[in-house]
């Protein structure tokens, strides 16, 4: 496996978004993606997890700067693309280490993996604007990201929203659908969902479209039958790049350090051990 900083850091921005590179890139990703089952199990190593990132290439590059080359498994929660200010360069970054190592980094979808999010919150107008007509191979590579991770031998399951109502078994998100659009209620409630407290059951969303919260209650009934201790998750900004719910039963990431306010942004090493710490990206 090549070195990141071999790899990457020599590369010149204006190559890492340009259309030819970015051609070849998006069809070797989706044929990667592609072979890739909708809930991925994860080894037994170190892992680190990494909320949203939003189009903030400095700060992927930092954590793989210190991660890449080190024996750890990185599980990236999803939201590489809109509102930041290098979106196809990080994504094409993620990409390319997903095509070169498709084993040592996981990119689940986000919310913000989806044509129609795109056409509201800038990806589609940047990859317009910089590279021509490439929204169709992006929503394409999009459509294969996987949905969810597990570590059975940990308790560990991770997803970009949360937990879906209706869904009983980790295993019914493996005959989940691929979709250009989050159509299924299930896949839309995965990469929209929020953890609330003092709340029973599911409620509605704020965020609408079908989207719900979910209290305590849910969790644990959830994590009994799926023999679980722990749900990480992404999809909400806090300003210290992390906040735990229900004590700890979840814990939500978010890992850009700008968006539209300075972010403590923050990523979760969980050690081979179980032993669970945050660090600084």
């Amino acid at each position: 496996m090549t070195p990141v900083n071999d790899f990457f850091w020599a590369m010149h921005q204006a190559e890492v978004s340009s259309p030819e590179w970015t051609e070849d890139l998006l069809v070797r990703v989706t044929k990667v993606l592609s072979h890739e089952p909708r809930l991925i199990h994860l080894p037994e190593g170190p892992l680190v997890f990494v909320g949203d990132t939003h189009g903030d290439w400095e700060a992927t590059k930092s954590l793989l700067a210190q991660y890449w080359d080190s024996p750890t498994t990185l599980v990236f929660l999803g939201d590489y693309v809109d509102r930041g200010p290098h979106q196809i360069e990080n994504i094409n970054l993620l990409f390319e280490l997903k095509c070169q190592a498709p084993e040592r980094i996981i990119l689940l979808r986000g919310n913000h993996e989806v044509k129609s999010v795109n056409q509201r919150y800038g990806f589609y107008s940047e990859v317009t604007d910089k590279l021509g007509d490439f929204t169709e191979a992006y929503a394409a590579s999009f459509q294969e990201l996987p949905l969810a991770a597990v570590s059975s031998h940990r308790g560990v399951f991770a997803v970009h929203g949360g937990i879906a109502e209706g869904l009983e078994r980790l295993e019914e998100i493996e005959e989940l659908p691929r979709e250009v659009e989050l159509e299924h209620p299930i896949t839309f409630q995965l990469l929209w969902n929020d953890p609330k407290e003092n709340i029973q059951g599911f409620r509605p969303n704020f965020r609408g479209g079908g989207s719900r919260v979910f209290g305590r209650d849910v969790t644990e009934r959830f994590f009994e039958e799926n023999d679980l201790t722990l749900l990480v998750r992404a999809h909400e900004v806090f300003e210290q790049g992390y906040r735990e719910f229900f004590d700890g039963l979840v814990i939500s990431l978010f890992s850009c350090r700008h968006y539209g306010r300075p972010i403590q942004g923050k990523v979760l090493l969980i050690g081979s051990d179980g032993d669970r710490q945050y660090f600084s990206v």
